[in-house]
C-alpha cells in the first residue's frame, strides 16, 4: 500500500481586471466596503471521490478537502484506476522497485536492499479530453513499453454508485529473445468511494500473453484507508492465476502496500511489496519473469508530478 502529497503557494490575484475603468473600480471598491450579506448555508458535501490535481494556482495552496475528494491518481500503486488526469494535463510518473528482498539477505549494511539494483520505470499520461487519457510507460525490466488509452465512462455521484473506465493497449518488449513480445490487453476499471479516504477498486483484466500464459485473465483488487496527517494507506492484491494452479510455483499471489500523500502537484508513495512487476503483462499471470515468492518484502517508491496549462 502507499501514499502521497504536496502543496505549492498560490499566486496573488489582481483585484481589478485589465482595462477596467476608474468608475467601475470605484464601484467595486464601494461594494467591497459595504457590509457583507449574511452567508448562505453551506451546501451538503458531495460524495467523496478520488480526484485529479487542483485546477488553478489558488487551489494549489489548499489541502485536499476531506469528505469531497481523495488524492487517488490514475493508478493506485501498479494497477490503473478509473480516474483520468484531466483535459490538457500531463502526468509524469517515476517508479522504482528494488531488486533485493529484505528477507533474502538485505540488512542494515545494504540499507535493506536500497544498495541493490532496481527496476526503474518512467511514464507520461496526457489528458486528450476530460475523460480520455493516452499514456506511455517504460519499465527497464525487459525494456517493456506499455501503451494505453483510458476512457472514463462513469463517475460516482448521488445517483451513480461507482466510477468506471475502460482501458486498452499493449505491452511491447524490446529485449531480444523474448517470446511473444507484443502483448495486447484490455481492462474494466471500477472504483467506489465509501467515505472520506475509504475507496475500493476492482479491475477485471485480460492480456494476450504473459511470461507463461496465453489469454490470461485476472481481477486485481485494491483499497485505500485514511491515516493521520492527510496520508493514505493504499493496497493492491493480484491473485495467483488459476490457469497455472497445476504448475507448482509458477504463479504466485502478488501484493503491494504504499504510504501515499499528495502535496500540490505531486504525489509521493513509499511502497512495500513482494513483486517488482509494474506492467499489465507482468502482473496478471502472477508469473513475473523476474521471479518472486509470496513472502518476499521489497522496498520501492512512486513519484508523480502533474502539469497543467
Amino acid at each position: 500500500m502507499l501514499m502521497s502529497a504536496c502543496s505549492l503557494p498560490g499566486r496573488a490575484q489582481s483585484t481589478t481586471a485589465a482595462g477596467e475603468s476608474p468608475e467601475s473600480a470605484n464601484a467595486a471598491n464601494a461594494a467591497a466596503a459595504s457590509p457583507a450579506s449574511p452567508a448562505s448555508p453551506a451546501s451538503p458535501a458531495s460524495p467523496a471521490s478520488p480526484a485529479s490535481p487542483p485546477t488553478n494556482d489558488a487551489l494549489l495552496a489548499a489541502q485536499v478537502e476531506p469528505g469531497k475528494s481523495d488524492p487517488v491518481g490514475t493508478r493506485l500503486i501498479d494497477v490503473a484506476t478509473p480516474f483520468t488526469v484531466g483535459r490538457r494535463r500531463l502526468e509524469l510518473l517515476f517508479t522504482h522497485r528494488f531488486d533485493q528482498a529484505i528477507n533474502q539477505g538485505a540488512n542494515a549494511h545494504n540499507l535493506w536492499g536500497l544498495d541493490s539494483g532496481a527496476d526503474v520505470g518512467i511514464g507520461f499520461t496526457y489528458g486528450l479530453l476530460r475523460h480520455l487519457d493516452l499514456s506511455v510507460y517504460r519499465s527497464s525490466f525487459q525494456e517493456d513499453f506499455e501503451l494505453a488509452g483510458k476512457l472514463q465512462v462513469l463517475g460516482q455521484s448521488a445517483r451513480m454508485p461507482l466510477s468506471a473506465a475502460v482501458r486498452a493497449g499493449a505491452d511491447l518488449l524490446g529485449r531480444p529473445g523474448i517470446k511473444d513480445p507484443h502483448r495486447a490487453f484490455a481492462q474494466l476499471l471500477l472504483a467506489r468511494n465509501l467515505a472520506a479516504g475509504w475507496n475500493v477498486f476492482a479491475s477485471p483484466s485480460w492480456v494476450q500473453d504473459t511470461p507463461l500464459l496465453r489469454n490470461a485473465w485476472n481481477v486485481p483488487v485494491g483499497v485505500t484507508a485514511p491515516l493521520p496527517g492527510k496520508w493514505l494507506l493504499d493496497g493492491e492484491v493480484v491473485a495467483a492465476n488459476h490457469a497455472l494452479r497445476d504448475v507448482p510455483g509458477a504463479s504466485r499471489l502478488a501484493w503491494h502496500a504504499a504510504f501515499s500523500r499528495q502535496i500540490g502537484w505531486h504525489r509521493f508513495q513509499i511502497v512495500l511489496g513482494n513483486s517488482r512487476a509494474t506492467t499489465v503483462d507482468q502482473i496478471l499471470g502472477g508469473d513475473f519473469a523476474g521471479g518472486f515468492t509470496t513472502h518476499d518484502l521489497r522496498l520501492g517508491f512512486n513519484l508523480v508530478r502533474y502539469f497543467s496549462p
